[in-house]
């Protein structure tokens, strides 16, 4: 049996009025006493009970009606699996907008393509790195700290003790922008002294090496020319610079590996500032550094000026190459270098 909801009265049949059902008067019987009909809204007269006393439910409101009521077909709900899966999605549609909105608030301004402010960090992306914003300054280096290049211009980091003076006072300048630094003596005699100061041996405690120094030059493409591969023990002091301990930056090269395994410089990287570097000389004095900091760069964006610029102390730049392998080139992409200042002199 259907019914109708609360407050909600049925609809009647066209032209039929709505008379209580089984009121005499509705039928078109005289009322008793010779009366008229009594007509649809007319109370029903005195002995005569209504619907609902004579055992005929009344619909919600007292109004019963003849005929078939007309009711409103309840909706079916939704399967509990479709409504699982639209509270999830709108609660996931929920989390990714305001992860959009966060990321828009908190997401840096686009910087301009007019180049770098000055002091501000350069953003550049180069083989072997990821683009970033590199620090103004090289970092100390050391275990656990991401090696990353500085910016273009900046210059070699400070000296991390008080640097002793150069056992030579020298000048540098360079011929060009791809070849290193040559070195020239203010007394005119540069040739003798460094000849009499070139390196002979380096020691680096911390990570191992006790090593030869050989002499290197420049090849004929401007690049300095590395140590022979078949010596991977073997380091190399760019014979154009100064001699370490004398004044100005003192270059030292060393293979990471060769075909053949580790060469000497394969822990190069994992020297930091404070680490102590021995370079014994062929005068017979022992000049010892101590590290400032540690970088690696592209070879595309080589800091020539950082490494091959003139300095007021005496200065000792060890580089060998990092980053990732090209086995086609048999090249690596990047450079590991190593800043350290002259701190102390033993010997004649």
């Amino acid at each position: 049996m259907n019914s109708t909801p609360d407050g909600d009265a049925p609809t009647p049949e066209a032209g039929n009025p709505t008379p209580a059902a089984g009121n005499p008067a509705a039928a078109g019987n005289p009322a008793p006493g010779g009366g008229e009909p009594a007509s649809a809204g007319t109370p029903a007269p005195a002995g005569v009970q209504p619907a609902a006393a004579q055992g005929q439910p009344a619909p919600a409101g007292g109004v019963v009606t003849e005929g078939v009521s007309r009711t409103k077909r309840a909706r079916k709900p939704l399967p509990r699996p479709v409504l699982a899966t639209l509270l999830v999605g709108g609660s996931f549609g929920g989390i990714v907008a305001i992860m959009a909105g966060m990321l828009a608030v908190l997401s840096p301004a686009p910087q301009s393509d007019s180049g770098p402010l000055p002091g501000l960090p350069v953003n550049i992306q180069e083989a072997g790195q990821v683009a970033a914003y590199l620090p103004p300054t090289v970092g100390p280096g050391g275990p656990g700290v991401p090696l990353t290049a500085a910016a273009p211009t900046a210059p070699p980091p400070m000296p991390a003790l008080q640097p002793f003076p150069p056992l030579t006072l020298t000048t540098t300048t360079a011929s060009s922008s791809t070849t290193p630094l040559t070195s020239t003596s203010t007394t005119g005699k540069s040739s003798g002294k460094i000849a009499s100061g070139r390196p002979v041996k380096i020691r680096i405690p911390a990570i191992g090496v006790f090593a030869p120094v050989g002499r290197v030059g420049v090849r004929k493409d401007g690049q300095i020319q590395p140590p022979p591969l078949n010596r991977p023990n073997l380091t190399g002091w760019y014979r154009l610079g100064p001699a370490p301990g004398d004044q100005g930056p003192a270059v030292i090269l060393g293979h990471v590996n060769t075909r053949s395994g580790s060469a000497v410089f394969n822990r190069l990287r994992e020297l930091k500032r404070g680490n102590k570097i021995a370079v014994l000389r062929a005068d017979g004095k022992t000049a010892t550094f101590t590290v400032d900091g540690v970088e690696q760069v592209s070879k595309r964006a080589f800091p020539t000026t950082r490494v091959y610029g003139n300095t007021i102390t005496a200065a000792l730049r060890l580089v060998t190459c990092g980053g990732v392998y090209n086995a086609k080139a048999h090249s690596y992409t990047d450079n590991i270098i190593v800043y350290a200042t002259l701190t102390s002199v033993k010997g004649k």
